[in-house]
């Protein structure tokens, strides 16, 4: 059952990004992000360190991403601070990969929610 939801969840996100603009994408990128967040916490919780570790590796995965996609010349002081943050966000899950510490997660996964309703926000300004 389960590996049918994940094969369902991949081919909805593949039909999503086919026809995704750049802001769209950016969009699935957080959505992803504060999924894999999720999965990583509960692991935590549960002791399911395989979990864990392979929900890790896909947030650490999309943070880079979304680094790559800045760009630096036209987004300016945005693109930096947002490089900042990546960066922290990385370097602290890092250190939940030492300390199994899931308040430190939460408090990523908090953040990330935030930027994605930040991004929401600006989408919604952009004509139609």
């Amino acid at each position: 059952m389960y590996a049918a939801q994940q094969k369902y969840r991949a081919l909805s996100i593949a039909s999503r990004i086919e026809v995704a603009s750049p802001h769209e994408l950016v969009t699935i990128l957080y959505e992803e992000l504060v999924g894999a967040l999720d999965i990583t916490a509960t692991a935590v919780a549960q002791g399911k360190l395989e979990a864990y570790r392979a929900s890790r590796e896909r947030a650490s995965s999309i943070l880079l991403a979304l680094e790559a996609s800045l760009d630096f010349e036209r987004g300016g002081s945005v693109a930096r601070t947002l490089s900042e943050i990546y960066r922290a966000m990385q370097k602290e899950l890092s250190l939940c990969v030492q300390t199994g510490d899931a308040g430190k997660l939460k408090a990523i996964r908090g953040s990330v929610a935030e930027l994605l309703a930040a991004w929401a926000k600006i989408r919604a300004r952009e004509p139609a």
